[in-house]
């Protein structure tokens, strides 16, 4: 039996995969600290958060939206956390819920007001960016909020068998849940067919409305994990907990294969988007390169990304 050669080397996973081992063998034979364990470990644990958030943009993403308020969910996730924990005295399940509840509702607004609005997803995600923003310095007055709970904080530190840090473990098993998803259930289909034309998909009796209050919400339900995540990984929740990860999430699954025309993206390619993302940045602090280059080196891989995707739906 032949396997299809084009079919696997031409892949944006595979390329990634190269470049990821590529820069993992050269920062291990030129730097003494990149391949400790400690420093693995820390990649990960750097890379659990945003490549949570860059899965829920890998499913937007693919229906054709974008979702530039996921950072702004988590934080306010975080936020809503840490003040019923800390001020109202909540139990962790509870305070758990309520949080990781609220960031579903966000998603859900934002599936709300550029389905049955009309507003464009870009546009109206800023917009409710903005909102959730405000929202926090209202609930927490401007100022930071600590976690107190020694379960929340453990899981910034703590591992699985003394391996796999246990944020890590949050990331591969979300990865994992959704790829099947995506794959392998009728909706997650369906998600490419909206993805490839809203009209074709009304067309083919897929009820579009009912995907996009899915697929938001989902994507709202891993904002809020992930503010659960950022909890666990800072032990405290600030005014401005979340910003920036939106863009680095974006970048992520655009890097991973995920195409901004919709229709087209993989959970795959979106964890080796993020791995690489993240070996940069860590790799460039172990070479001591100045950070502000490494920000410009990662602006270039995105808009070399995109250039390369828009060539691609042009073909």
């Amino acid at each position: 039996m032949k396997v299809n050669k084009k079919s696997i080397f031409g892949t944006t996973e595979f390329t990634l995969g190269i470049i990821i081992i590529a820069l993992f063998v050269i920062a291990s034979i030129f730097t003494k600290s990149f391949c400790s364990f400690y420093n693995i470990t820390n990649l990960f644990k750097q890379g659990a958060i945003v490549g949570v958030l860059a899965i829920a943009q890998t499913a937007v993403i693919i229906t054709g939206g974008i979702d530039i308020s996921g950072g702004a969910i988590a934080g306010m996730s975080c936020m809503l956390m840490a003040l019923l924990q800390t001020r109202a005295g909540l139990p962790l399940g509870i305070y758990l819920i309520i949080g990781v509840a609220v960031a579903v509702g966000c998603g859900f607004v934002n599936a709300v007001i550029i389905y049955d609005l009309k507003v464009p997803p870009m546009i109206a995600t800023l917009g409710t960016q903005t909102v959730f923003r405000g929202i926090v310095k209202l609930l927490c007055s401007g100022n930071p909020v600590t976690f107190t709970d020694e379960n929340v904080l453990r899981l910034g530190t703590d591992m699985v068998f003394g391996v796999i840090p246990i944020l890590a473990l949050f990331w591969i098993i979300i990865a994992i849940v959704v790829f099947l998803w995506l794959r392998y259930t009728i909706s997650g289909r369906n998600m490419f067919v909206i993805g490839s034309g809203v009209e074709v998909a009304k067309l083919s009796g897929i009820k579009v409305r009912r995907m996009f209050y899915l697929v938001y919400s989902m994507a709202g339900l891993l904002y809020g994990i992930a503010g659960l995540m950022l909890a666990g990984r800072v032990g405290m929740a600030q005014p401005g907990t979340g910003e920036g990860y939106d863009m680095n999430a974006i970048a992520a699954a655009v890097i991973g294969g995920a195409s901004l025309a919709g229709g087209r993206g993989a959970v795959t390619g979106t964890l080796l988007g993020t791995l690489l993302m993240v070996i940069i940045t860590n790799a460039g602090t172990a070479f001591q390169i100045d950070p502000y280059i490494l920000d410009v080196t990662t602006g270039v891989l995105i808009i070399f990304a995109v250039a390369m995707d828009m060539i691609k739906s042009r073909k």
